[in-house]
């Protein structure tokens, strides 16, 4: 990034961080990014949109937000306790820990206001300390949506300057940045309505009127028909190699609306067939184009390095975006190790272990070779790691690696799973198949009807374990009210509660009448 950009990254950082505003949302109305200051140029637009991008890459990298949202609430993870010899366990760890184990418990309140001595939480020898090391994790940060919103205003500021038109900008140029600002403010829209249900949604970049929350499945389908008649206007493939993955594509895009269109199909019964349709449909795009594939299984660990064939849409702290965020899996506590894999060449260790149970009913004793990047399955000492993440320590002492939001592995499953709801259970089986090869695993053949479509979903488990999806695929799909999927389910009462969302910060409510919280939480 040249001076020029950092200078204004600088300059806007202050404008979006300012405590004056007053507006709805605690957003910055569009004057102060008038085409009097900005917008001269082509550089202007790449320079804000990288900001963009950085903005991005600081939520969603604060508090370990993406494992913790999409992973730890699963029902099947387990804090570690320290074993003998293992240095890196400093004698508080194990209560700072606690954490995670309210996360798998999914008592938001624990994890987000923390806990006093007097507690019933307060178990299994856990001092009254365990009240403040809780709160230094800071999970109550992704409560507050407010730099989602600040994101989304940023593209909506994008959108609408690039449209009034910016001097020697090319029409192509004008159309894919457009498009690009849209398929940001789509994804975060994503974002949000996987940790919070209903949101307020806005598209103009001047908005100051307060609104109240519009149901999720409505702002979905409005995401949809914003992204789908634009998403030609992306490049496949950038001129700078660099730019691939990290920058807006169509690929990232048809898999954005691949997962929108499968989390409505769980909460818009009356449509589902059609949302299973036009997944399918958009996966077949996606596989004929050629344009990206499935690496060797044995170079798992380069997915999360960034920058292969496989990953679709990616976020990474580089000179591109610099922001001085933590690192993809790094603890939210500083001086913590990785939370779920180890490095023997800088002595750290795991927080985390899948439990046995879980792993077992995933792989069973069959061949799989992600089966054997699971190291120490049995182990609750520091010593369980999922070798897939193993990639090269940082200059920091932690993997250098990139959030990969969506990758190839996950739209071709997705399709699969559409094709079996749909009933084509022959098209489903092949395609599952595709990624059953890769692992050197047994392929499917017989199985039909619910038998194909339960084995789908296992198939996303063994596929993206650690990743980030497993939660999000047992609300979408309903089957986190289902003991045989996890072993901390919900009722149907507190399903329908929003026991699947995050609490919002009551601060949302804050000069905006309209606005409610998440009740359940409250």
């Amino acid at each position: 990034m040249n001076i020029k950009n950092i200078r204004f990254y600088l300059i806007l950082l202050l404008v979006l961080t300012g405590t004056s505003c007053k507006k709805f949302l605690e957003v910055e109305s569009i004057e102060r990014f008038s085409g009097n200051r900005y917008w001269k140029t082509g550089a202007d637009v790449e320079a804000f949109t990288i900001d963009i991008y950085a903005r991005l890459w600081d939520k969603l990298s604060n508090s370990c937000f993406w494992p913790a949202a999409g992973e730890f609430r699963l029902g099947e993870l387990a804090s570690n306790t320290a074993a003998a010899g293992v240095t890196s366990f400093q004698s508080n760890d194990q209560n700072r820990r606690v954490v995670y184990d309210y996360l798998v418990k999914n008592d938001m309140k624990a994890v987000v206001y923390g806990i006093t001595a007097n507690s019933p939480w307060l178990t299994n020898g856990a001092s009254p300390r365990t009240f403040n090391t809780v709160l230094a994790f800071n999970f109550a940060v992704n409560t507050n949506w407010t730099d989602f919103y600040r994101v989304i205003q940023e593209t909506n500021i994008m959108y609408e300057e690039v449209n009034k038109g910016i001097p020697g900008l090319s029409d192509t140029d004008k159309q894919r940045y457009m498009a690009e600002a849209v398929f940001i403010r789509c994804l975060t829209y994503f974002i949000m309505v996987r940790i919070y249900g209903d949101v307020a949604y806005y598209i103009d970049a001047n908005h100051a009127t307060p609104l109240g929350r519009e149901k999720f499945v409505s702002v979905l389908n409005k995401c949809i028909a914003e992204l789908e008649p634009l998403k030609n206007n992306l490049p496949w493939k950038y001129d700078d190699p660099a730019l691939n993955g990290v920058r807006a594509n169509r690929a990232g895009a048809i898999s954005l609306l691949m997962n929108m269109y499968m989390w409505n199909a769980g909460f818009d019964e009356a449509n589902k067939s059609s949302y299973y349709e036009k997944t399918a449909a958009l996966g077949n795009e996606l596989i004929q184009s050629n344009q990206h594939s499935l690496i060797p299984i044995e170079e798992t660990s380069r997915i999360f390095l960034g920058g292969t064939s496989e990953s679709l849409i990616e976020l990474k702290e580089s000179s591109a975006f610099t922001s001085g965020s933590n690192l993809f899996y790094k603890s939210a506590f500083p001086g913590e190790p990785v939370v779920l894999t180890k490095h023997e060449e800088n002595g750290t260790t795991t927080q985390l272990h899948y439990n046995k149970v879980y792993i077992d009913f995933l792989f069973g004793n069959g061949s799989d070779y992600r089966a054997d990047m699971i190291q120490n399955r049995d182990q609750e000492n520091g010593r369980f790691a999922l070798s897939k993440f193993e990639g090269p320590v940082s200059v920091l002492g932690f993997p250098d690696w990139a959030l990969v939001l969506f990758r190839y592995a996950d739209a071709v499953l997705l399709q699969a799973e559409a094709l079996a709801n749909l009933g084509r259970d022959g098209e489903a089986a092949a395609t599952v198949n595709l990624v059953r090869m890769r692992a050197n695993a047994p392929v499917l053949s017989g199985l039909v009807g619910q038998d194909l479509k339960d084995e789908i979903f296992k198939e996303r488990g063994r596929e993206l374990l650690g990743e980030g999806y497993r939660f999000f695929d047992l609300v979408r799909t309903k089957r986190i009210l289902d003991p045989k999927w996890t072993s901390n389910p919900l009722s149907i009462d507190q399903f329908n509660r929003g026991a699947w969302t995050w609490p919002i910060d009551p601060a949302a409510r804050d000069r905006n009448p309209f606005m409610t919280l998440n009740d359940y939480w409250f």
